[in-house]
C-alpha cells in the first residue's frame, strides 16, 4: 500500500502543538491569582485552545494521508521546538541531557523514516 500526500500536514502539526506549549506557558506566568475567570480570560490561554483546536485538525488530515506508526514519531521534534523557544523565550536553560535527548529522538526518526520511505 502507497501512502503519502502533503508532508506539511505533519509539520504544521508540530508547529500548532508547539504553539500550544509556549502559549499555555505565558499565560501559566501571566497568572497572578489563579481562578476559573483568570484562567479563561487570558489571551494566552485562549490562544493556547485555538492552537489545540487547529493541530486536532491537521493532524487529522496529516493520519488520512500516512499511517499512524509513520506520522506519530514525527511529533517528537515538537521537543526541538518547545526546548529552543523555552531558552529564547522564558531564559530557561538548555542542558547536555537535552541535547542527547535530542540526538537520540533525531536518530529515531531518521531509522524510521528511512524504514517507511522504502515502503512510501
Amino acid at each position: 500500500m502507497r501512502y503519502g500526500g502533503s508532508f506539511v500536514f505533519i509539520l504544521l502539526s508540530i508547529v500548532f502543538q508547539s504553539l500550544n506549549g509556549i502559549f499555555s506557558k505565558y499565560a501559566a506566568t501571566g497568572l497572578e491569582k489563579v481562578s476559573l475567570f483568570t484562567i479563561i480570560t487570558n489571551a494566552f490561554y485562549l490562544l493556547a485552545l485555538v492552537c489545540l483546536f487547529l493541530q486536532a485538525l491537521i493532524w487529522q488530515q496529516a493520519l488520512h494521508r500516512y499511517p499512524l506508526s509513520f506520522a506519530y514519531p514525527f511529533m517528537s521534534l515538537m521537543n526541538f521546538v518547545v526546548l529552543f523557544a523555552s531558552a529564547l523565550l522564558f531564559h530557561e536553560g538548555i542542558t547536555p541531557f537535552n541535547i542527547v535527548g535530542l540526538v537520540l529522538v533525531s536518530l529515531g526518526i531518521t531509522v524510521l523514516s528511512r524504514h517507511y520511505g522504502e515502503r512510501l
